[in-house]
């Protein structure tokens, strides 16, 4: 099942969704093909002893579909059929961070690619990347990567 098939059918504006809501789910659908899946790098890199390999691909997979809403630990849980404490415990010790963790960061990583690859305003890459606005972006972008959005997406322009 495609997530975003829903929208790619909208043709028309949905009055009924907030224009943030629109457009986070516009720019997930257009760069969803530009991030790698996490499942790609991370099968072979899944530690023992925590969610049984299937489980942390659907986990995965969920989380890639859905970094542009709002994603919480137990809707992740719910997808692989464990209660919200074992899955945490069992990601972390799969993947090597907490989900809301890893959630940030892939975010983060989304709002990279959209940094390089368009010229969309920080505003829009926050929204479109799942984060409540620009600030929030600013904050874990900060706190994962070291520097700010604006001097990381000067200084990684093309000269």
């Amino acid at each position: 099942m495609d997530p975003f098939a829903d929208v790619e059918a909208k043709s028309t504006w949905d009055w009924s969704i907030t224009r943030s809501e629109q457009m986070k789910g516009e720019h997930s659908a257009q760069l969803n093909h530009l991030v790698p899946p996490a499942t790609a790098f991370f099968d072979s890199d899944l530690r023992r002893g925590g969610l049984a390999h299937w489980r942390a691909k659907r986990a995965l997979a969920y989380i890639e579909a859905h970094l542009g809403t709002k994603i919480g630990s137990a809707e992740v849980a719910d997808c692989v059929a464990l209660s919200k404490s074992h899955f945490s415990r069992a990601f972390k010790q799969s993947v090597g961070s907490s989900p809301m963790a890893y959630v940030s960061a892939r975010r983060v990583e989304r709002a990279k690619l959209m940094m390089i690859s368009t010229r969309e305003r920080l505003s829009d890459i926050a929204l479109a990347c799942g984060f409540a606005d620009q600030s929030h972006l600013n904050r874990y972008f900060r706190r994962i990567v070291g520097i700010t959005p604006g001097v990381w997406r000067r200084h990684s322009a093309a000269p």
